[in-house]
């Protein structure tokens, strides 16, 4: 790894399905219902040698009807496997990778949406992926009640030191 020390920002969407069914504090806010079919958070982050640190994250969602007051983004090196589906408890199926993870008030407000930044709930870790095209992955938890709207979009930006 060079001596130098710069950021990349990465970007990434989810849009949760078709429907305005509320979600409880523990919930996972995912593109589908079904567990085997959630697809996570892909951010490509990782310089030639996979090293780097998250140091700051940021969610935004594309409709202005109502904040989240309380969510969290949860880290991990490898691909996360979930018990259950969108609206499902929270349930990662494996520790395998976690890094940690950002707590977030996704309450202010724009005509076209709302933006949310975080807090490391944990120490900024540093990660070493297997190359630089395996990309970091993160899950969306509902850290407090919120009803959606249906088919809602989220951005999730990472801005990472390597």
């Amino acid at each position: 790894m060079s001596d130098k020390i710069f950021t990349v920002q990465a970007a990434a969407t989810i849009t949760r399905p078709s429907d305005t069914t509320a979600y409880a504090s523990g919930d996972l806010i995912a593109n589908s219902t079904t567990a085997g079919s959630v697809t996570p958070f892909s951010f490509l982050v990782a310089d030639a040698d996979g090293r780097g640190v998250i140091y700051s994250c940021r969610v935004d969602k594309s409709d202005a009807t109502a904040a989240i007051t309380s969510a969290r983004m949860h880290f991990f090196t490898v691909s996360p496997l979930v018990a259950n589906g969108d609206n499902g408890a929270f349930q990662p199926t494996l520790k395998a990778g976690y890094l940690g993870a950002y707590d977030l008030a996704i309450d202010r407000k724009f005509s076209d949406g709302y933006v949310g930044f975080g807090v490391a709930v944990t120490e900024k870790r540093p990660f070493k992926l297997t190359t630089d095209v395996v990309p970091l992955y993160g899950l969306l938890e509902a850290r407090a009640a919120y009803t959606p709207v249906s088919a809602e979009v989220f951005t999730a930006y990472v801005d990472i030191y390597r």
